[in-house]
C-alpha cells in the first residue's frame, strides 16, 4: 500500500474519535430538539392549568366570601339572594344554595321565589357537608339547561344549626376558553378533563368530544394524578406525543398532544446538518492526507524501523535525526511510547504483587473473623452457662411452689432459646466455611421424629397447639444430632408462627426412593414476595418494629445447608398470608438391610453417690452454680479456679472425674489434662472437657490431650449425668 493510502487510512482512523464525538453531539442535538419541543408542550399544559386554577380560584373566592355573609347565617334568604346575584360569575355562572337533600333554596339564575330544581348530582352533597371542605365537581349534565355545568361547592352552617351547600355553578365551556388565551400552533391539540377523564374542553373539534370520556389509556394516566409524557397512536393512525399535567386546585387534567412527525421532523433536520458536517470533515482529512503523504515518503523508514521495536524487551536502536521536524517528532514520540510501555509493564508487576498481598490480607481477615465468631461463642456461653446452671438448680430446689415455678420455667425456656440462637449462629458460620463434620450412620428417621415430638410434649412446648404425627420407620444415612437439629428447628418454626390453638401436622413417608419429612401448620403463612427468599440468611417474615416472633432469621438457612450436607433438599410452600406453611425435607433412603445402631439405655434414676468430681472453672458465678447443681445430683465436688489449684486438689482427694474448662488463666485445659494424667499414675481418671468453643478441631485437640468426653457451654446437666451414669455402670 502506498504512503498516501496509508496516510489516508491514518486520517480516517484519526477521525474516529471525531466521528464518535460528532455522532454523540448529533444525538445530543437531536435529543435537545425533541426535549425543547416537549418542554414547550409541558409549558403550554402548565400555563393552561394555571389559567384554569385562576378561573376556579376566582369563583371559589366569591363563594367563600358569600359563605361568610351574615344574611346567609341568619337565613335571610331574600336579602342574601340580592347579595349573591351581585357577585355572580357574569353570564357564565350563577349562585345556588342547596339543602342536604339536593333541593335548591335559591338560584340567582332565576328570580327569587320561582320554582327550583333538584341538583343533577345530589349524592355529592352529603360528603361535602360531612367533610367540611370545599369541593370542585367534574362535568355534570343538566337536563333542564341542556348543558354541562361545573359546581364549586362550600359547606355552610347557619346560626340555627341548619346545614347547606353554597355553590357557584359555571358552564363548562367557560373553562374551555383557557387555551384561547395562548398562541397555540394549529397542529397542537389541547384538552381539559375532569378527574374521571370526561372532556371539559378541546381546542380542536370540541363539539365532538366535550362531555365524553377519554380513551382508557388517557383515563388511567389522568387518574394516576401524576404528570406524564407518553407516545401513542390516536384515531386515524396518527402517532402523537401527549403531555398530561394536573390542576393543583381541582385535580383536573390538561393534555397537550402534538404529532410525532412534527417533532421528529425537526430532529431529523438537526441530524442531517450534523451528518453534512461530518462528511465535510472526512473529505478535508483525506485531501490533507494526500498532500502530507507526498512530503513524507522519503523520511518514513527510520520511524518505521523504530516502531517495530515497540513492545519488545530490547532497547530501541539509536535514532538518527532525519532533518524533517515532523519525522523527528514522530521518532521522539516512539521513544516516549517505549518508555511508557516499560513503565506500564513495571506497574503491572507492582499491581500483581499488590493483588497477591491483598488476597493474603483477605485470607487473614477471614481467619480473624472465624476466630472472632469462636471467641464470641465462648464469651457468650460462659455467662449463659452460669444462668442455665442457676436455673437448673432452682428447678431442683423449689419443688411445686407455683409462685416460683412459673417464673423459673419462663427463665429456663428463655435461656434455652438464647442457647438455641447462639448455636444456630455459630453452626451457620461453620456450615458456610465447610467446618462441620457429620457423624453419618444408619438412622431410623421415624423413631427420631417420634422421640423429638415426645420430648417437646413432655416439656410443654407443644401444649398450646393441636399436633398430629404419622411417621413410618424409614432408614437414612444421617448424623443423628444434626438431624434432630433440623427437625426441631422446623417444629420450633411452626410453633413460633402458629397462634395458640392452631394445628401442626408432621408426616414421614417414602416416595421414589426418598424419605419425605413434612411439617405443615395453619399459621401466618408466607407471602409470595418472600417465599423465594425464605431460605436466605437473616430473612424473616415478621419485620415489624414489634419483632413479635423473635429470632435471627438464620434457622431456615441453617436447615437448608445441613440438609444439603446430607445429600437431600428442602422446599417451602404457602398459599399466602394467614394460610399456613408447609416445609418438605427430602433425604435419600438406605437399603432395606441397613439398621440403626442400638441406642444407649439412659441412666435415669441411677445414683451418683460416692463419685468425686473435680470441677475446674475460672468463672466464679459459673463455678458456684455448677458445683451447687452437681452436689444436688449426689456428687462430691472439689472445685478449683485455675490449673495450679486443680493439681493440688487432685493430689489430695484423688477424684474419679475431672470436668475442666479449656480456657484457664494460668494454663490451658489441654495442658492441665496432660498434667493430671501424669500425676494420677495408674489411678483411673475420666477427663471431661468443657468449652465455649465447639469446632471439630477443638474436639480433636481435646482427644489428643487425653480427654474422654467433650461438652460445650452452656453445660447440659442431663448429658453430663448420662455420661457419669455410664461411668458408674461400666
Amino acid at each position: 500500500m502506498k504512503l498516501r493510502s496509508r496516510l489516508a487510512l491514518m486520517a480516517l482512523l484519526a477521525l474516529v474519535p471525531l466521528l464518535i464525538f460528532s455522532a454523540l453531539a448529533a444525538k445530543r442535538l437531536s435529543d435537545g430538539t425533541r426535549q425543547n419541543a416537549i418542554r414547550a408542550m409541558q409549558e403550554t399544559a402548565n400555563a393552561t392549568a394555571l389559567i384554569i386554577d385562576r378561573e376556579l380560584q376566582g369563583s371559589l373566592s366569591a363563594v367563600l366570601v358569600l359563605s361568610k355573609s351574615p344574611l346567609l347565617a341568619e337565613e335571610r334568604f331574600a336579602q342574601f339572594y340580592d347579595q349573591a346575584k351581585s357577585t355572580a360569575f357574569g353570564e357564565s355562572g350563577w349562585v345556588i344554595l342547596y339543602s342536604p337533600d339536593g333541593s335548591q333554596v335559591l338560584n340567582t339564575r332565576v328570580p327569587y321565589g320561582a320554582p327550583l330544581l333538584i341538583r343533577p348530582s345530589p349524592d355529592e352533597l352529603t360528603p361535602i357537608i360531612s367533610g367540611r371542605d370545599i369541593h370542585i365537581s367534574g362535568m355534570v349534565w343538566s337536563r333542564a339547561l341542556k348543558k354541562h355545568i361545573i359546581f364549586i361547592d362550600v359547606p355552610v352552617t347557619t346560626r340555627s344549626g341548619r346545614q347547606y351547600v353554597l355553590s357557584q355553578a359555571v358552564y363548562s365551556d367557560h373553562f374551555a376558553r383557557a387555551y384561547e388565551e395562548m398562541n397555540i400552533p394549529s397542529s397542537w391539540v389541547v384538552g381539559i378533563f375532569d378527574k374521571d377523564g370526561v372532556t371539559i374542553g378541546r381546542s380542536v373539534r370540541g363539539e365532538d368530544f366535550v362531555g365524553k370520556p377519554a380513551n382508557a389509556d388517557t383515563i388511567a394516566a389522568i387518574r394516576s394524578n401524576q404528570d406524564t409524557l407518553r407516545r401513542h397512536t390516536v384515531r386515524g393512525g396518527i402517532e402523537v406525543y401527549d403531555v398530561i399535567t394536573h390542576s393543583a386546585l381541582s385535580g383536573w387534567a390538561v393534555a397537550v398532544g402534538v404529532p410525532v412527525e412534527e417533532i421528529d421532523g425537526q430532529v431529523r433536520e438537526a441530524a442531517y446538518m450534523a451528518a453534512g458536517g461530518l462528511l465535510l470533515a472526512v473529505a478535508a482529512a483525506l485531501a490533507g492526507a494526500g498532500i502530507v503523504g507526498r512530503q513524507l515518503a522519503s523520511s518514513i523508514e527510520t520511524a518505521a524501523t523504530a516502531s517495530e521495536m515497540l513492545g519488545k524487551s530490547e532497547d530501541l536502536p539509536a535514532m538518527r535525526p532525519s532533518g524533517t521536524r515532523e519525522i523527528d517528532n514522530l521518532q521522539d514520540a516512539i521513544a516516549r511510547a517505549a518508555d511508557k510501555l516499560k513503565a506500564a509493564e513495571a506497574r503491572n508487576v507492582e499491581l500483581l504483587e499488590s493483588e497477591r498481598a491483598a488476597r493474603e490480607a483477605a485470607e487473614i481477615e477471614n481467619r480473624r473473623k472465624d476466630e472472632f465468631l469462636a471467641m464470641l461463642g465462648h464469651e457468650l456461653r460462659n455467662p449463659l452457662s452460669a444462668i442455665t446452671s442457676g436455673i437448673a438448680l432452682l428447678r431442683l430446689r423449689i419443688g411445686d411452689d407455683p409462685a416460683l415455678k412459673r417464673p423459673v420455667d419462663i427463665i429456663h425456656r428463655q435461656s434455652d432459646h438464647l442457647r438455641s440462637l447462639l448455636n444456630d449462629l455459630l453452626d451457620l458460620s461453620r456450615v458456610i466455611y465447610g467446618k462441620v463434620q457429620l457423624d453419618m450412620q444408619p438412622t431410623d428417621l421415624g423413631a427420631l421424629v417420634t422421640g423429638s415430638i415426645k420430648t417437646m410434649m413432655d416439656t410443654a412446648k407443644l401444649s398450646r397447639h393441636a399436633v398430629s404425627l404419622h411417621a413410618e420407620p424409614l432408614m437414612v444415612n444421617a448424623d443423628r444430632t444434626r438431624m434432630e437439629q433440623i427437625f426441631n428447628n422446623l417444629l420450633d418454626n411452626a410453633v413460633k408462627y402458629t397462634d395458640e390453638g392452631g394445628r401442626i401436622e408432621v408426616s414421614l413417608s417414602a416416595e421414589n426412593g426418598m424419605a419425605r419429612l413434612r411439617v405443615r401448620d395453619t399459621g401466618v403463612g408466607i407471602g409470595a414476595e418472600l417465599l423465594p427468599y425464605v431460605f436466605d440468611v437473616f430473612v424473616q417474615g415478621d419485620n415489624t418494629l414489634a419483632r413479635t416472633k423473635g429470632g435471627l432469621g438464620i434457622g431456615l438457612s441453617l436447615i437448608q445447608k445441613l440438609v444439603a450436607l446430607h445429600g437431600g433438599s428442602v422446599a417451602a410452600y404457602s398459599a399466602g398470608p394467614a394460610k399456613g406453611s408447609t416445609f418438605d425435607v427430602w433425604l435419600p433412603l438406605l437399603d432395606n438391610g441397613a439398621a440403626a445402631p442400638a441406642a444407649a439405655a439412659p441412666g435415669v434414676g441411677h445414683s451418683l453417690q460416692g463419685i468425686t468430681l473435680l470441677l475446674v472453672e475460672d468463672q466464679d458465678d459459673l463455678r458456684e452454680m455448677t458445683q451447687a447443681i452437681l452436689e444436688e445430683l449426689g456428687l462430691q465436688i472439689r472445685s478449683a479456679a485455675n490449673g495450679a489449684q486443680a493439681l493440688a486438689i487432685a493430689a489430695q482427694h484423688l477424684p474419679q472425674v475431672a470436668l475442666i474448662d479449656i480456657g484457664l488463666p494460668d494454663m490451658s485445659g489441654y495442658e492441665l489434662a496432660i498434667a493430671l494424667k501424669k500425676s494420677a499414675g495408674a489411678a483411673p481418671l475420666h477427663l471431661i472437657a468443657l468449652s465455649g468453643y465447639g469446632l471439630a478441631g477443638d474436639k480433636a485437640q481435646a482427644a489428643t490431650a487425653g480427654f474422654h468426653h467433650y461438652l460445650t457451654k452452656p453445660l447440659s446437666i442431663d448429658e453430663l449425668q448420662r455420661y457419669l451414669v455410664d461411668i458408674v455402670l461400666a
